[in-house]
């Protein structure tokens, strides 16, 4: 299921081709192979070559997605600048002693 799936169908039914024309030819798989698919010049049987799986494919679609290009800056930020407004009274006319009594900490019994 996965090979045709990936792979054009019409040249994975030409398999029995390259079988019977394995079939024919004298010598090993790999020189089969080599000869036929490793810039194969014509000769004798070259209508019979040109019916092997793979030796010419058909152009499939292809399909080229790109995704945008993500790019994000973290700004620094800007700091604002409060101005102090002077107040009316000193803090030497205020008395915090009485904070003291009220805001103890905890004893041990």
């Amino acid at each position: 299921m996965y090979l045709f799936a990936t792979t054009n169908t019409a040249e994975v039914l030409k398999v029995p081709m390259f079988v019977q024309h394995y079939m024919e030819y004298h010598g090993s798989l790999s020189e089969f192979v080599m000869e036929h698919y490793d810039n194969h010049k014509e000769d004798s049987d070259w209508d019979t070559d040109q019916k092997l799986p793979f030796i010419n494919p058909p152009i499939v679609l292809t399909v080229h997605a790109q995704l945008p290009e993500l790019t994000f800056e973290i700004k620094k930020p800007k700091e604002i600048a409060v101005p102090r407004k002077k107040s009316m009274y000193l803090e030497k006319d205020f008395s915090h002693l009485y904070l003291s009594r009220i805001f103890q900490p905890p004893r041990l019994s």
